[in-house]
């Protein structure tokens, strides 16, 4: 009888350290695998939560930067302002080269030349006598332009240019009497100091800057016979501006 309570005891011992022995190693298993779920939750969390940028640089951008050069090709359409101007000139259109340097972020050093050729006005009678008035002008400015702070790729200014319009005027005239017909033609050309205020935007891409820009030019110009008459006239004008190196 004691042996068999004694054989029982035992088995009943080994019986309760093996299911013990067994409870521990599963809740050492449940253990790692919690450790192991929460080491990839908490991978998949850090890289969800990952800094982004607020705004994404757009390489395909310019920015306005101290010691770029530009090349500029400009096209215009120019009208006359003031009586005595628009009774020999009609509507005119030009173009213009233009080289730039950025001396600061917002101040442009301008350079440019042009050639503006203005409309043709007719006189006479158309019979026996007529006359073809023809003017044009090369201006050579040297100017600054003042950009504005603003955001994304506009960009406005303003600017003040000033130097020499050299003028050209001819004409040519037809007399027709007695069935005879006459032609004399003649042209003068002369130089004169102007100043040329102007307001203007640019769109800026990666090395073109795009320009639209209102010009007002004044003309220090006396003509012969007629006192103090001031050339003046307002143009309109776009174009584009290459960047030069990097």
């Amino acid at each position: 009888m004691k042996r068999v309570l004694f054989t029982i005891v035992v088995l009943f011992t080994i019986s309760s350290v093996i299911a013990n022995a067994q409870m521990k190693l599963n809740l050492s298993n449940d253990l790692t695998m919690e450790r192991q779920v929460t080491f990839g939750n908490h991978n998949l969390e850090t890289n969800l939560k990952l800094d982004l940028p607020q705004q994404l640089v757009n390489p395909s951008n310019m920015e306005l930067v101290k010691g770029l050069f530009f090349l500029g090709l400009l096209a215009d359409v120019t009208f006359p302002i003031g009586t005595d101007f628009s009774n020999f000139a009609g509507t005119g259109f030009s173009g213009h080269l233009l080289l730039g340097y950025l001396v600061s972020r917002s101040i442009m050093l301008t350079l440019s030349g042009g050639y503006i050729r203005f409309g043709d006005k007719d006189f006479g009678d158309g019979q026996f006598f007529t006359q073809t008035w023809t003017h044009s002008q090369i201006p050579v400015l040297l100017g600054m332009n003042y950009f504005f702070n603003m955001r994304g790729a506009f960009r406005a200014y303003l600017g003040l240019a000033l130097g020499l319009f050299l003028l050209r005027d001819s004409y040519t005239q037809t007399t027709n009497f007695g069935g005879e017909s006459q032609t004399t033609d003649d042209s003068s050309t002369d130089s004169k100091f102007g100043i040329a205020p102007r307001l203007g935007f640019i769109y800026m891409t990666a090395a073109i800057l795009w320009t639209l820009e209102v010009t007002y030019s004044y003309i220090f110009h006396e003509s012969e016979g007629e006192g103090s008459s001031k050339l003046q006239h307002f143009g309109i004008l776009a174009g584009l501006m290459f960047r030069l190196g990097k």
